[in-house]
């Protein structure tokens, strides 16, 4: 998971709100098709084109807007909050994913909102353990809140697992060369690619959160044998 700054809701939200406060219908159903539009282009640019939960590419028709809160759980006004809104993966109507939005459906209610772990909250990036295969696990066995929201957003199901692994693969191989064959070097200007294209602006790579944490363990991995080999008699 990667941390979202979020930024300003767009005009046309503000607008909107302003204007509708007062009415009975007053609630996310209400917005137009035109005004979610708008919501969702503002959510991807301000999430750098990726998945709230997952990390996967979105553009604007290819995400729906996700309650960060459910709404099933909102109160007035909360499901049209601008701090309550991401971009997730899949389109509106389209087939039901195993992971992210779908997995999480009206989770959590509010007595468990303190296992959820947002992607707004600060340091949630740290939290989360990629693993080459491509799994994921809480950085720190014992915090709960990540090992049920990893549950919950099926962060490990099988098919965005794989997706993740082959991001990985292509990452730390050199063609021809066989799995984690990237050198030390073409490892380390890498990771500084990832870390510089972070600082700017636009999109990012599809799972960039996962492949800086995937170098950083290549780069560990080859000091590690290095340093055993200086060691050696």
């Amino acid at each position: 998971m990667r941390q979202i700054n979020k930024g300003s809701e767009p005009a046309e939200h503000t607008q909107w709100k302003g204007q509708n406060k007062a009415l009975p219908n007053f609630c996310y159903a209400a917005l137009t098709a035109e005004h979610r539009r708008a919501i969702r282009e503002n959510l991807v640019h301000e999430q750098r084109g990726l998945c709230a939960y997952t990390g996967r590419r979105i553009e604007i028709d290819s995400c729906h807007i996700e309650h960060l809160k459910p709404q099933s759980h909102c109160g007035p006004g909360e499901d049209i909050d601008y701090r309550n809104l991401v971009a997730g993966v899949p389109a509106p109507n389209t087939p039901q994913l195993s992971y992210g939005a779908h997995k999480k459906a009206d989770w959590p209610p509010v007595a468990a909102e303190h296992l959820f772990v947002s992607p707004l909250s600060a340091g949630c990036g740290a939290r989360f353990s990629f693993r080459l295969s491509g799994e994921v696990a809480a950085s720190n066995v014992g915090d709960a809140a990540t090992t049920e929201t990893i549950t919950r957003l099926g962060l490990n199901e099988k098919a965005l697992v794989q997706l993740r692994k082959s991001a990985i693969d292509a990452t730390l191989q050199i063609r021809g060369r066989g799995l984690a064959s990237i050198d030390v070097g073409d490892a380390r200007r890498r990771l500084n690619d990832l870390e510089r294209a972070e600082q700017q602006n636009g999109p990012l790579e599809p799972y960039s959160f996962v492949l800086t944490q995937a170098l950083e363990k290549q780069i560990q991995r080859i000091e590690k044998i290095r340093q055993a080999k200086k060691g050696q008699p």
